[in-house]
């Protein structure tokens, strides 16, 4: 009799347990609507912005396209003919920044894990990061030899396409590497729903 008393017990106490789980009732069910499961499935955000924290530069050309060092020194082998590196963020098409970088000076990559990090203003009307890209905008990074007073050289440039970034995941961060005229300029941010 007192083995039959245990087994109803525990049976009663299976049958309680069971009954308190039912995934109907679970607020964690993968299949619960409100945790974008059930019968609407996940529902996809679309952001309006990219907004841009840092720009880094992690390749540049040692010289210039005609081969001459970037900057100018009367000492021919002078270590501070390397280039002078700024960024300048620009709407495709315009000819006016809306961000202009600090300098980094006399700048040069040695191993494959150096690069430069820019998230400062040149001045007080430089613009500043973060900045908010459209989603539907395309915006260009030029990479420059800043060289003072004389005009400034151009390195090379990349194309931002922040809507071709995005992969419908309703991502938080974006993290992208872009290639082009010889330069390698990584962009973080984040996502503005």
């Amino acid at each position: 009799m007192k083995n039959f008393l245990k087994l109803s017990f525990a049976l009663l106490f299976a049958i309680i347990l069971f009954a308190g789980c039912s995934s109907e009732e679970n607020p964690i069910s993968p299949t619960d609507p409100g945790n974008g499961g059930g019968n609407g499935g996940p529902t996809i955000k679309t952001p309006k912005y990219m907004k841009i924290t840092s720009i880094e530069v992690s390749r540049f050309p040692a010289t210039k396209s005609n081969g001459d060092k970037w900057d100018y020194h009367i000492f021919p082998n002078s270590p501070t003919r390397r280039p002078d590196l700024m960024v300048e963020l620009s709407k495709s098409g315009s000819s006016s920044y809306v961000y202009r970088s600090d300098t980094k000076e006399d700048a040069i990559l040695e191993t494959a894990y150096d690069s430069y990090v820019f998230t400062e203003p040149a001045s007080s009307n430089s613009g500043s990061l973060p900045y908010n890209i459209p989603i539907n905008q395309a915006f260009t990074i030029d990479l420059m030899d800043d060289d003072g007073l004389t005009a400034n050289d151009w390195m090379g440039s990349v194309s931002i396409n922040a809507s071709g970034y995005y992969k419908n995941d309703n991502a938080t961060h974006v993290y992208k590497t872009l290639t082009s005229s010889g330069i390698t300029i990584k962009i973080s941010g984040r996502w503005i729903y």
